[in-house]
């Protein structure tokens, strides 16, 4: 097999795995898995496939001939050695959710919370984000706040990363370059787009504008989020 299509789907115990990176270390070349788990990329026998995601073990897979008869299935397991994020706060009544004020807030409870909570927030040995952490942390924020239920549809990560993986218009080029949301962020800032429960209409054309408009204003606090993080470490 010299520089064939390997095709594959990446699954964990509960469900097939979204946004999992496929790296061919051989070929220096990558992609990532779709929402339903499944991936393409060139590979040759002998070749090594590196599979991460952010919630999940790295796996090595080597290439052989067989994989050019059927499709690769990978599964991978959940990282169990990650700590989920404990919140202290004095109990209070609870009180009607303002969600500009609690966007602005945000970056600052992640601040706090990390010096509290150092612990929780070691680097990861290689020097990067532990994105693993942060994801958690997002969640439980938004978590924290009871609010009734939306009486709008919401949009969620899959329509996000459906959109912006099939429109021309909002696709990666315009999440890197006007959003400056990099690859490795694009699926919290996703996680954090769902999390803002944003009408799901918004999706349509017709209102292409009202939702580039919202997102730039989510890319601009997810950022400070990001920096905040990283200040801290």
């Amino acid at each position: 097999m010299l520089g064939q299509v390997v095709s594959g789907k990446i699954y964990d115990k509960d469900d097939t795995v979204k946004g999992a990176k496929i790296t061919n270390t051989t070929k220096q070349t990558s992609t990532y898995s779709t929402i339903k788990g499944d991936f393409y990329i060139k590979a040759s026998v002998n070749d090594t496939l590196i599979i991460s995601s952010l919630f999940h073990l790295k796996q090595a897979v080597i290439i052989n001939s067989n994989y050019t008869k059927t499709k690769v299935v990978i599964e991978l397991k959940k990282d169990i050695n990650t700590l989920d994020v404990v919140l202290l706060t004095n109990k209070t009544e609870p009180k009607p959710f303002k969600s500009k004020a609690y966007t602005q807030n945000l970056g600052l409870q992640i601040k706090n919370d990390i010096k509290n909570n150092p612990h929780l927030y070691k680097p990861m040995a290689s020097g990067n984000i532990d994105f693993v952490e942060l994801s958690k942390l997002i969640r439980k924020l938004f978590k924290s706040k009871k609010t009734k239920k939306p009486l709008i549809s919401a949009t969620t990560y899959e329509q996000f990363d459906s959109l912006f993986a099939n429109d021309k218009f909002f696709n990666n080029k315009l999440l890197e370059n006007n959003l400056n949301i990099s690859k490795k962020h694009k699926g919290l800032f996703f996680d954090y787009c769902d999390a803002k429960k944003l009408d799901s209409n918004l999706l349509k054309k017709e209102n292409n504008f009202i939702l580039l408009d919202s997102l730039v204003l989510f890319s601009q606090d997810f950022l400070k989020i990001i920096d905040n993080y990283n200040k801290s470490k």
